[in-house]
C-alpha cells in the first residue's frame, strides 16, 4: 500500500488503516506521545524490525513520521536528551534505514535536521552518519545518500 496524499490528514488515514489491518508491528508504526517519560520512545526499531513490517514507499514514511519522537525532531529538546553512544547509533541507524527503505522521502529527513543541526548531539550523529557511509553494502549506500541529503538541508540552497 502506498499513500497517495503527502499532508498531514492524509498520514493519519494510512496509519490508522495500516494500524487497524495490524501493520504495524515491531513498533514501527506506533504512535508515541509527545511528552514521552524520558526514554519511553527509545530504542527506535533497528533495520531488521523496520523490514520486518513490510512497510515500503509513503507507507512506511507515515509510519516514520508517526513513530519518530517528536522531541528529536524540535531543536527546543533535542539537545535535552540524554542520549548515550549506543542510543545515538540506535537514531542515526534507524534514520539511514528509513531514508534508504523510503527511497529517501523528504519526511525523514526534515524530522532529523534538529538532531544533525544541534551543537550538543549533532556532532555525534554526524560522526555515526560518516562512519555508516564508509562501510560497503545497501546500508552503506543508504548513509551517504542521506548524509547528502542531510548536508543539503543545513547548508541552504544555493550553498
Amino acid at each position: 500500500m502506498r499513500c497517495i496524499g503527502t499532508g498531514r490528514a492524509a498520514r493519519s488515514v494510512v496509519l490508522l488503516t495500516l494500524a487497524t489491518a495490524g501493520l504495524c508491528s515491531a513498533g514501527v508504526g506506533a504512535a508515541q506521545p509527545a511528552g514521552s517519560e524520558r526514554g519511553a520512545d527509545l530504542p527506535l526499531p533497528t533495520c531488521a524490525e523496520v523490514r520486518a513490517s513490510a512497510l515500503v514507499g509513503g507507507a512506511l514514511a507515515d509510519a516514520f513520521y508517526a513513530r519518530y519522537p517528536k522531541r528529536l525532531a524540535d531543536p527546543r529538546t533535542v539537545r535535552k536528551l540524554p542520549l548515550d553512544r549506543d542510543g545515538l547509533a540506535n537514531v542515526v541507524d534507524y534514520l539511514v534505514c528509513v531514508a534508504g527503505l523510503t527511497e529517501f522521502d523528504p519526511v525523514v529527513v526534515e524530522n532529523s535536521l534538529a538532531l544533525f543541526a544541534d551543537r550538543v548531539q549533532g556532532p555525534a550523529a554526524t560522526a555515526r552518519l560518516t562512519a555508516l557511509a564508509q562501510g560497503t553494502g545497501w546500508e552503506a549506500n543508504a548513509a551517504r545518500t542521506f548524509r547528502t541529503q542531510v548536508r543539503g538541508h543545513l547548508r541552504g540552497p544555493g550553498r
